[in-house]
């Protein structure tokens, strides 16, 4: 039996291991899926062959805005797949949105995109690019509460810069800057809906979480009649903690920054929350099983074909002594003739 002290000892070590391992810190998907926070991206990603299920639950309750909306929920699923050593492909959809209209939530937008980490990266600094689209799959448009959607096809580009600022305390600092184009058909025109999507983070290991702090923004660039804390923004502290069989559990709060607006002075904006709660929750599934089988596979045809090899090689090298034997007899009976 262990010791008092040495059970007290196990079990730092085992919350030191969760908050620290790498399964943990490479394990962290955004709620729109990708490795990263809650809305910050990182420019890492997730391991070849990893596939995280993610779903998100956002609420505030006993809110009314200026125009009388009250409560909302909303309800995503994050999907991630590490394609290559350096492709992650990811999608988030929203299932359940409550739009303030309906009296039971309708479904959102859908997006899909493609992150590439550059070569321009190294283990304290690592870069990447992200493109994604937004597939107006959604019944209501421009939903109270939530940043602005147009109800037509998107497109948006975003770069990253992820700092791992020391081994020994491993803080990391995230930055994102994208833009937002809400009409694909009108692709590079000056439009009054194009948006700024900016995001800054900080995300340190608190035993047994890894807690992080970020900032987040769609900010439209070219409207005037828009100021800038009229835009969707906040700031979010959120906490991940690593589970068992695979899985990361979420849960934090968002803080509004925007102004509250009456009257609204454009009808591209509306009144944003001043706080959600947030819960999460991620299941990762790893194809090493898969690889496994396939290196396993691959080893054994390899032992199959070295064996057949070795044996194509032993039987010539008997026939290069037995051509040797000949040769030499050969060579031995046209000698007799001549001592005689």
């Amino acid at each position: 039996m262990l010791s008092a002290m040495s059970r007290k000892a196990v079990r730092h070590f085992f919350l030191f291991f969760l908050t620290t391992s790498p399964l943990l810190l490479s394990a962290q998907t955004t709620a729109a899926g990708g490795r990263g926070m809650f809305r910050v991206f990182s420019a890492e990603k997730v391991q070849r062959g990893s596939i995280f299920i993610s779903t998100f639950y956002q609420t505030f309750l006993r809110t009314t805005d200026s125009r009388g909306h009250g409560n909302d929920h909303t309800l995503q699923l994050g999907l991630t797949y590490g394609m290559t050593h350096s492709l992650e492909l990811t999608a988030r959809l929203v299932p359940y949105q409550e739009d303030q209209i309906h009296d039971f939530g309708v479904p959102g937008d859908t997006e899909v995109g493609i992150k590439w980490r550059t070569p321009f990266s190294t283990m304290s600094l690592a870069t990447g690019l992200r493109g994604f689209i937004v597939l107006p799959t959604g019944r209501s448009h421009n939903v109270p509460f939530e940043p602005y959607s147009s109800g037509k096809l998107s497109w948006g580009a975003m770069s990253m810069i992820t700092l791992n600022v020391g081994e020994s305390y491993p803080l990391k600092v995230y930055a994102n800057v994208g833009y937002l184009d809400h009409n694909i058909t009108t692709i590079f025109s000056n439009e009054s809906t194009d948006q700024l999507l900016l995001g800054v983070g900080l995300k340190i290991p608190i035993q047994p979480f890894i807690m992080y702090t970020e900032y987040t923004g769609e900010i439209f660039i070219n409207n005037k009649a828009v100021d800038f804390k009229d835009n969707s923004m906040r700031v979010t502290q959120g906490f991940k903690f690593r589970g068992p069989f695979r899985t990361t559990m979420d849960f934090g709060v968002d803080i509004g920054l925007s102004r509250n607006l009456n009257p609204v002075p454009h009808p591209l904006i509306h009144d944003y929350a001043n706080w959600k709660v947030f819960a999460g929750f991620s299941y990762q599934i790893t194809t090493d099983r898969v690889y496994g089988k396939v290196q396993s596979a691959s080893k054994t045809a390899a032992k199959e074909e070295s064996k057949i090899l070795d044996e194509i090689k032993r039987k010539r090298e008997q026939a290069d002594k037995d051509l040797e034997e000949m040769k030499k007899k050969l060579e031995e009976g046209e000698k007799k003739p001549e001592n005689k």
